[in-house]
């Protein structure tokens, strides 16, 4: 059963005004660093940091316009403005973790990286246990209930030495991260049908696809979050070093 128009234009807006929220604070960001540069530097990159300048101006007024169709979108469906936006931002997070969860696919498991690859599955977000450490639930935004996503409760354990709670390492290996469910995927059965269509399997096989995605794009998660860590510790480094 597909989504009603009004549904998949909602969501298409999300998308769209994310992207631009998106493009519009890196540009922002790269504009303040060679802004930074040229002071310190070569014209060339004064030369960069005004064109860059003009870029974020013209992403930030498109980005008014997105935001506003973003609104009229969500009132037309009756829905909080925060409910398109948790969409919108679980698509750009699903398409910059999409190659790397494919990468910690199973080689055998073949179905679960055309999920990956897909038109269904759209969106994953990621909300950690307040309360557990290291627990969490994953959410897996797909058609044809895209405001209706599906939820993957998981634990992960790093195995680390030398009294560690993170792998130090930049090129940290995926083994040094234990992750396995914590209970049921829940909220995927209006997925399913889609999927197994796409994938051409049972719903059963289809459900077991959609599990091991799940999984994947959510050690690519951590591993990326560890990974990020690691530089800003070594970025404090450098600072308490330049600064004895």
């Amino acid at each position: 059963m597909a989504a009603p128009q009004r549904v998949v234009q909602a969501v298409q807006a999300a998308i769209v005004a994310s992207a631009h929220l998106a493009a519009y604070e890196q540009v922002a960001a790269a504009a303040q660093a060679c802004e930074r540069l040229g002071s310190l530097t070569s014209g060339r990159w004064r030369s960069a940091a005004r064109d860059l300048a003009t870029l974020e101006d013209d992403l930030h007024k498109a980005f008014g316009s997105a935001a506003e169709t973003l609104t009229s979108r969500a009132d037309d469906l009756g829905v909080p403005e925060d409910a398109l936006w948790t969409v919108g931002d679980a698509a750009g997070t699903l398409e910059m973790l999409r190659e790397a969860a494919v990468d910690e696919v199973d080689e055998a498991d073949l179905r679960a990286a055309r999920v990956l690859r897909g038109e269904i599955l759209f969106g994953a977000s990621f909300v950690e246990d307040p309360e557990l450490p290291d627990r969490g639930t994953t959410l897996l935004f797909g058609w044809p209930e895209p405001l209706s996503p599906a939820t993957w409760p998981w634990q992960a354990n790093w195995i680390v030495g030398d009294g560690q709670d993170r792998p130090s390492d930049e090129d940290a290996s995926a083994d040094e991260l234990d992750l396995f469910e914590a209970g049921e995927m829940e909220g995927d059965e209006s997925m399913l049908a889609e999927l197994a269509d796409e994938l051409a399997c049972s719903r059963q096989d289809a459900r077991s696809a959609l599990r091991a995605a799940a999984m994947a794009l959510t050690r690519a998660s951590l591993l990326a979050g560890a990974g990020a860590e690691d530089e800003d510790d070594e970025d404090e480094d450098d600072e308490q070093n330049g600064a004895t």
